[in-house]
């Protein structure tokens, strides 16, 4: 069976380390829209960030849809049209929110598009940077309305690991918990996932998910990877990830991995 559409994380699988698009990875995409495949970003970053990436790689038009917070949020490129936006019940976020801030955590949280947080630390500083948005910061989280899209927390990983150990039991079956990189921890709706958000869009195309190559390099890529009729880790993924796919690339982030991918798979002449 010749797949059909691409689903491709972004940082650190899509992206070089310095989130960019290399020459070599932009090529490849458009070689693959030439050919008729469908590519679809599929992120933990808010959409508004994605877009970014998705007008560089020519991925704007009115029949594309994006996935975004970890499957959470699907929306069209153009429009900006929103598909599905689930959120975090207010008592749970608020729970989490308080409890990562009392254990001294750079604690951030999305309303859809927006970006909030209480302080500019370090941490917040730099994850503004990578996340190419503005961060509005508030008195207090409590002055928002409304459910959350998603709670996080930027730091070192030895310090995001044991916060994760210290709200498992609080998080267990209310929410979706990721590591979507070795410095982030989300706390995501239960419904988000990036394999849910896969599924809902090869519904909407009428793709069938074993016509689909799934690439990731994070943990909150397994799903995906488990859905896709291929699902395919690059080589810094990380070892759960890696045991996860169906296959491991040679290449990493870095050496154009989503190119490689394409050429080989998608390269039918």
């Amino acid at each position: 069976m010749p797949y059909r559409m691409l689903v491709s994380d972004l940082d650190n699988t899509l992206l070089t380390s310095e989130s960019r698009i290399s020459p070599e990875v932009k090529e490849a995409v458009v070689f693959a829209l030439s050919r008729g495949v469908r590519v679809i970003l599929c992120s933990g970053r808010c959409y508004i960030s994605m877009r970014i990436f998705e007008a560089a790689l020519g991925l704007v038009s009115k029949d594309q849809l994006g996935i975004s917070f970890n499957g959470g949020l699907i929306y069209e490129s153009l429009s900006q049209k929103i598909l599905t936006d689930y959120r975090l019940e207010r008592g749970l976020a608020f729970e989490l929110i308080d409890r990562l801030k009392s254990k001294g955590a750079s604690v951030l949280v999305y309303q859809g598009g927006v970006l909030y947080a209480e302080k500019k630390s370090a941490d917040i500083l730099a994850y503004r940077r990578n996340a190419l948005l503005p961060v509005n910061i508030l008195n207090d989280f409590h002055e928002l309305n409304g459910g959350v899209s998603k709670v996080l927390v930027r730091g070192e990983n030895a310090f995001i690991v044991r916060l994760e150990e210290s709200l498992r039991e609080k998080a267990a079956g209310r929410c979706n918990t990721f590591f979507s990189a070795g410095d982030l921890l989300e706390y995501c709706p239960l419904e988000a996932d990036k394999g849910s958000g896969m599924r809902t869009v090869c519904a909407y195309y009428d793709i069938d998910p074993a016509e689909t190559i799934a690439v990731g390099d994070q943990n909150n890529d397994i799903s995906m990877m488990r859905l896709a009729g291929l699902g395919i880790a690059v080589a810094n993924a990380t070892e759960e990830a890696k045991a996860a796919a169906d296959c491991v690339i040679s290449k990493t982030n870095d050496q154009h991995a989503v190119a490689s991918v394409i050429y080989k798979y998608f390269d039918l002449s």
